[in-house]
């Protein structure tokens, strides 16, 4: 990693976009917008927050760095990205980053899924990623929690107070949010289909997992990260301890400017 040098990463995802703002190994700042119809927007937006929450100039930079499925699309001026980083070596590097004795990373994100298996360098292993039937796992949390006319912290915390396990169907997103809001018609309470709603979640992250082997120590990124209730779940679903790391939904970005310096920490 380039001492001393201010550098920034972009992860440019399907729901948010995020920024992070490194100076050496020292994380200065971050934040995230909605990603919407228009990625070099967004990304110019997350951008811009976190060099203003810092009081840094855009000329200051010595570089930015982008990653995520639209990581692509966000070369443009006032941009001018420097290179980018594949998300599966952006989530890798990112973890060991801020985890030096992970192994294995566990990223549920917005839409897509993933785990990643690499070595004491970052170098990838093994990767996989959710099936079609499990795209949309943290749009569906958000949907749900919308549904209930809660906030996303708010629906983990009702999941929290469950004192009876209810089954949703888990055919698809769309058939559990239906069936979620039936019970409720049903006077089912809250709590119990807020902790369903978790389950149908961590059971497809869980099935996903089941194809790669899980290598201690496990890490945990993405915005479902910050779910109490969902990382109360998923080592008992998945039989092995997790560690969620620092700044969940920053790991890729975070990785990325790790990746592009040539060092981990």
């Amino acid at each position: 990693m380039n001492k001393g040098k201010l550098m920034a990463g972009i992860d440019a995802g399907h729901v948010n976009t995020k920024a992070v703002l490194m100076r050496g190994e020292e994380i200065l700042g971050y934040a995230a917008v909605p990603t919407g119809f228009d990625v070099a927007v967004a990304a110019e937006r997350a951008l811009n927050h976190a060099l203003d929450n810092l009081g840094i100039l855009h000329s200051e930079l010595t570089g930015i760095v982008s990653t995520g499925i639209f990581r692509d699309m966000i070369n443009v001026p006032p941009l001018n990205i420097a290179g980018t980083v594949p998300e599966y070596v952006a989530d890798a590097m990112g973890a060991l980053f801020l985890n030096k004795n992970s192994r294995t990373v566990i990223d549920i994100g917005g839409n897509i899924s993933k785990a990643v298996h690499y070595d004491e360098n970052g170098r990838l292993l093994d990767v996989i990623q959710n099936d079609k039937c499990a795209d949309g796992l943290g749009i569906f949390y958000s949907t749900m929690a919308k549904a209930f006319g809660v906030s996303e912290e708010e629906l983990s915390e009702l999941a929290l107070k469950s004192t009876r396990n209810v089954s949703v169907a888990i055919h698809c997103a769309l058939s559990a949010e239906s069936e979620a809001i039936d019970l409720l018609c049903q006077g089912v309470d809250i709590t119990d289909v807020a902790d369903a709603i978790l389950r149908v979640i961590v059971e497809r992250v869980t099935a996903m997992c089941t194809t790669m082997s899980l290598t201690q120590e496990i890490a945990v990124a993405g915005g479902l990260a910050k779910s109490k209730a969902l990382m109360n779940h998923l080592p008992v679903f998945l039989k092995q301890d997790v560690r969620v790391l620092n700044l969940p939904e920053y790991v890729g970005a975070i990785g990325a400017v790790v990746a592009y310096g040539g060092e981990k920490k």
